[in-house]
């Protein structure tokens, strides 16, 4: 028995250093299951050894920092859901797949930030959402074979899409006639750094990924050939076991897209949310918040959309990567002078937003609105120039109207509401105008306004004033003729229903005159344009008076 408690006290002796120094090292801990053996340290590299050990912190999302880890053969380490782990210098498994394995569930996913060595692993990854829902997903793996779990039996209950810009098409992987699967993706493995569309019949499954981790430098290629309203679009996606940010100051390589407002354009499409639309982000946002619950950090398996400029690559280094608690999606922050706009109704559960973000260097730019896949949904969106507009980047604050765009996927009723009011000084004027109903509405006063509306009604519905101590001083200057588009359509609105008829000349880019029309004394005029996509000037003569307006066709 004395024999027996000396070995038991050298024993303690021996590991009890070992835990003290594992609680501070990290702000966190490694826990062991029963009978495995704690961990045996040598100098800053941490050994798991003969057993499974779970990651542990304080709270869940604390990440844990260690300087290096050995995973031994016999060992394995679970990073469960919502759990963090960094490591800063050498991180090897020697124990296969089974050996490091990043949990998921309804709660969250695992993160795991390493260096540039990739590592054999699981990452399983929880898939929110109803039955046959569609999300973009993504690969964490340098070579993940699309079969197994991911292509369950029947055939009939999953669908598994590559986009394939050339011919401006979703691509089936279980595709036996057009364009080939291995023509659109090239090979049957997930690509690291491209997006897939699927869709499960199972509700809510865990899906899992078994290999080698990307780490380091991921350069998927971007096309830029294809014809048709997404030509040029190309479906990327996150590579790597940790959420990537979008608004890295290093570690992108982003030339080859299209530059707007300063910054680059992501967009996610993601039923979790039941919006039926997608969200976007522009890097030089200033809040950390796009539309319909993106923001700038994209997650774990997430894939996204981006507009190529040229044919070239989307660069990924580890300097993009970081630990974010969100699963798929995440709320909205508050940021000075942003207005949030969101529109729902009673035909259905989807919904839009937009999003008004004063205080850039010019009112170029945001982020361009990318229709949904579901005809039923609604389209909310502002109006510029050079296209419509989910995120719209303005200007140093001043009083202006910006033209709002609606299309009721469904007829019903229709429940637009503003947030972020608060970020406004309570001084400042905004007001809603319902060109249809010709009635307007004090948002800071009462943020929710309710309409209906039908699929037929034009889209030229609502203007956005904006005045008062908002435009330091001024007031909005209000201007009798306003002038727009939307598609091909021109809209010209008479603020003041006493003008009388005049003429409307379309100018090119040039100078020339490509289209004359007369207008009447309509509070809203709508033409329809049947000039090639571009800028035009829009010149409307009434009496002694002369308006001119920047027009873009779509």
């Amino acid at each position: 028995m004395k024999t027996k408690k000396k070995q038991f006290i050298r024993l303690l002796v021996c590991v009890l250093p070992v835990l003290i120094q594992l609680t501070s090292f990290a702000q966190g801990v490694i826990k062991a299951e029963t009978g495995a053996r704690i961990v045996s340290e040598t100098g800053s590299y941490w050994v798991l050894d003969n057993g499974a050990f779970t990651l542990s912190s304080p709270t869940a999302a604390t990440p844990v920092t260690m300087a290096n880890l050995s995973i031994v053969s016999d060992a394995s380490l679970t990073i469960p859901p919502s759990h963090y782990l960094t490591v800063t210098g050498t991180l090897a498994n020697n124990a296969g797949n089974s050996g490091l394995v990043v949990n998921s569930d309804a709660t969250g996913t695992g993160s795991l930030i390493n260096g540039s060595v990739s590592v054999p692993a699981t990452v399983n990854r929880y898939i929110t959402g109803a039955s046959t829902a569609w999300h973009l997903l993504s690969s964490p793996l340098v070579a993940q074979a699309i079969g197994g779990g991911f292509t369950p039996a029947p055939s009939t209950s999953y669908d598994i899409f590559a986009w394939y810009e050339l011919s401006g098409e979703w691509v089936n992987f279980k595709s036996t006639s057009g364009t080939s699967w291995t023509t659109a993706n090239g090979n049957t493995n997930f690509t690291a750094g491209k997006g897939y569309l699927i869709a499960y019949l199972e509700t809510n499954p865990t899906k899992q990924f078994q290999g080698n981790l990307s780490a380091g430098s991921v350069t998927p290629a971007l096309t830029y050939s294809g014809t048709g309203t997404y030509k040029a679009y190309n479906l990327a996606g996150n590579p790597y076991p940790s959420a990537i940010d979008w608004k890295a100051a290093s570690g992108w390589t982003r030339s080859s897209l299209v530059a707007d407002g300063g910054g680059y354009v992501m967009s996610i499409w993601n039923d979790a949310l039941s919006t039926g639309n997608y969200g976007v982000f522009n890097s030089a946002a200033i809040s950390t918040s796009g539309t319909n619950g993106v923001t700038q950090y994209i997650p774990v398996g997430q894939g996204f959309m981006v507009e190529a400029a040229t044919a070239g690559t989307l660069g990924f280094t580890d300097a993009v990567r970081v630990h974010d608690a969100q699963q798929w999606l995440k709320s909205a922050d508050a940021v000075a002078n942003i207005l949030r706009l969101k529109v729902d109704g009673n035909a259905n559960t989807y919904s839009d937003e937009i999003v008004i973000e004063f205080g850039h260097a010019t009112a170029d730019g945001g982020a361009e609105k990318m229709f949904s896949f579901y005809e039923t949904a609604p389209s909310l969106y502002t109006v510029k120039p050079d296209g419509n507009y989910s995120i719209d980047f303005r200007g140093e604050p001043q009083a202006i109207a910006i033209p709002m765009g609606f299309k009721a996927g469904a007829d019903g009723n229709y429940t637009l509401t503003a947030s972020q009011i608060e970020s406004f000084a309570s001084s400042t004027q905004i007001t809603l105008e319902d060109l249809k109903l010709k009635t307007t509405q004090n948002l800071m006063q009462n943020p929710v306004y309710t309409f209906s509306s039908s699929k037929t009604d034009d889209g030229a519905r609502f203007l956005l004033h904006f005045g008062g101590a908002f435009s330091i001083g001024e007031t909005e200057t209000v201007q009798p003729i306003t002038i727009y588009s939307s598609g091909n359509t021109i809209y010209i609105a008479n603020k003041s229903g006493a003008l009388p008829k005049g003429n409307v000349t379309v100018y090119n880019m040039i100078g020339q005159p490509v289209m004359q029309r007369q207008i009447g004394d309509n509070l809203l005029t709508s033409i329809a344009f049947g000039g090639a996509t571009g800028c035009y000037l829009v010149r409307v003569v009434t009496g002694q008076q002369v308006y001119s307006g920047k027009i873009f066709i779509n």
